[in-house]
């Protein structure tokens, strides 16, 4: 699971793969927490709290949400 929210963090942030890494701060912008909530919707079956994704800084904290929900 952790690798499939990573590489939606990445495609939802445009970067190339492999770019991100656990443990990483996250410096996206609201259409990237947007695009990611509608991929982890579509491809994981996750209804994600904008509020809550927001508050993210890493991509562990990410990987905490989505696995939680």
């Amino acid at each position: 699971m952790e690798d499939k929210v990573l590489k939606l963090i990445e495609e939802a942030m445009e970067a190339d793969e492999g770019t991100l890494s656990k443990g990483q701060s996250l410096d996206w912008d609201s259409i990237a927490v947007l695009t990611f909530m509608s991929l982890a919707n579509e491809r994981l079956d996750k209804n994600l709290s904008a509020n809550r994704l927001n508050a993210c800084k890493s991509v562990d904290d990410v990987i905490g949400l989505v696995t939680e929900s």
